[in-house]
């Protein structure tokens, strides 16, 4: 079966494609992928609270708000530079074999990169000045981008362990990276610190994610970037549209945390910070579950029943799996958040619960960005980041000044609704996408509701709730079949690679 020359250009043919992503079994490595990076991102996430304790104690509200915002300003500059160049690439890298046309375009993507961040710290310094942050929070935002910029070089070169679904390799780093900021964080804090010093423990992560990142990528590693002209116009025309539509994703994600800091005190920045660090860790579950199955979606994306059978059961997984994080969360926010602060972070519990229900746009939305990405429609995505944007924005400014904290919690719910909306339309219009069905949506909304009325209203202990909510939860689903019989399989088949002492890839 040879691939669309309209979706593809001058594609290999399918059966040429790398053995990891033709295989019968590609289903089930896709899942047991999958499951190797959530849990790879749980274990760092456990860093990631181990290292929030020490932050959020030490620094207090005010000050962790004064962190957040510079963070929040360094991501929204990457997000920008990146401006989707490395998921288009990461789908074009899919349909080239080893060698060397993969190293020609995988350097001149590094080089591309290499130019465009620091170019977007550059520009996130100069916000800072003209917003009149303190120089402290300036000085800080340059620390924080020279560590963008050295984790752009790393997770850039690993591109090539992601695409051949070495998903055990491509997870190693981020543990580690994770690992690395926990350590800087505790050695800070035990020295006596002042501010400034924390915005540089991205640097130190990412020196240590690059180091070993050479070893697992192989003779793929590509050291030097190159700066081929011609080549880069090609990347930037591509990505163009999808550059856009991230753009404005990265923009109205951290809108709220810059407008409660020009429009409210430091404290309630602080609160809102706390809840959406919390939050955006979880969105990130999605995020890396979703992108790694963009490789076989890249290589479906000629058959069109392959393709949507792809998307369907993604869709279910990411409704299920974002349905039960924003259960267990909200049910364990006050002692999750006393735990991480102190009794000065219980305020933000119910700000928390607000926004966690975001994350069911928000997984739904990777999906099927992802599928308009592998047919080359990522010029539609545009319509639904802009509109998010808007009503972000919008209820951001009505809101916050009215209800604070809790007001920029909804108007964060409201745009991410408002992106899985507008999605919802461009799949129904745009040629070479379907709309999954939605008759499965009973079923993790009942196992919701029934999570919901067996936990809060009990007056059980937040842990004993937890449990009994996610009980209800599950038995709701099995009862109704609504796990996809993939999930189960690959999770058999992995157990039975475990038994015979078969790692990971």
């Amino acid at each position: 079966m040879k691939i669309d020359p309209q979706l593809q250009g001058a594609s290999p043919d399918l059966d040429d494609a790398p053995h990891a992503l033709a295989g019968p079994d590609v289903g089930l490595r896709v899942v047991r992928g999958a499951s190797i990076r959530a849990g790879g991102y749980g274990l760092g996430m456990l860093f990631t609270a181990v290292g929030s304790i020490f932050l959020l104690r030490y620094l207090g509200v005010a000050n962790f708000g004064r962190y957040a915002t510079v963070t929040s300003l360094v991501a929204i500059a990457g997000g920008l530079t990146d401006a989707g160049l490395s998921a288009i690439a990461g789908r074009d890298l899919t349909l080239r074999r080893p060698g060397k046309e993969r190293r020609e375009l995988l350097a001149n993507l590094l080089g591309l990169r290499l130019v465009l961040t620091p170019l977007g710290v550059a520009a996130a310094a100069t916000f800072a000045v003209a917003a009149g942050y303190e120089r402290v929070l300036v000085a800080g935002t340059v620390l924080a981008g020279i560590g963008a910029t050295l984790s752009t070089y790393q997770t850039t070169a690993a591109l090539p362990l992601s695409i051949d679904l070495r998903i055990g390799r491509a997870t190693a780093p981020e543990v580690l990276k994770q690992a690395a900021m926990l350590v800087a964080i505790v050695l800070l804090v035990a020295v006596g610190a002042g501010l400034l010093p924390f915005f540089g423990i991205t640097i130190a992560a990412a020196a240590v994610g690059l180091a070993i990142t050479p070893s697992l990528v192989g003779s793929e590693f590509v050291w030097r970037p190159t700066f081929v002209r011609r080549d880069w116009q090609a990347l930037v025309r591509e990505a163009l549209p999808l550059g856009a539509a991230v753009a404005l994703g990265a923009v109205y994600f951290r809108l709220m945390i810059v407008l409660m800091s020009l429009l409210t005190s430091a404290i309630a920045t602080g609160l809102f910070a706390t809840s959406a660090r919390i939050v955006e860790m979880l969105y990130a579950v999605g995020g890396l579950m979703a992108t790694t199955a963009l490789p076989v979606l890249a290589v479906a994306a000629a058959d069109r029943v392959r393709l949507d059978y792809i998307v369907q059961r993604m869709t279910e997984i990411a409704v299920i799996g974002s349905c039960y994080l924003a259960l267990v969360v909200a049910v364990l926010a006050r002692p999750v958040l006393a735990l991480l602060g102190g009794s000065q972070y219980r305020a933000a519990a119910p700000i928390l619960q607000i926004q966690l229900v975001a994350l069911i746009p928000i997984f739904v939305t990777y999906v099927w960005q992802l599928a308009l990405i592998s047919v080359r429609r990522q010029s539609a995505m545009v319509w639904s980041t802009g509109f998010a944007l808007v009503v972000g924005l919008m209820s951001g400014l009505t809101l916050i000044p009215a209800y604070g904290a809790k007001g920029a919690a909804v108007a964060a719910v409201a745009a991410e609704a408002a992106a899985v909306l507008c999605l919802v339309v461009v799949l129904a219009r745009e040629p070479g996408t379907s709309l999954p069905r939605f008759g499965f949506l009973w079923k993790p909304a009942a196992a919701s509701a029934l999570g919901i009325a067996v936990s809060f209203p009990t007056g059980l202990p937040a842990l004993a709730a937890a449990v009994t909510a996610t009980i209800a939860y599950f038995g709701v689903l099995a009862l109704t079949r609504a796990i996809p019989s993939e999930v189960g399989d690959a999770f058999v088949s992995s157990w039975r690679r475990a038994r015979h002492g078969s790692p990971p890839r």
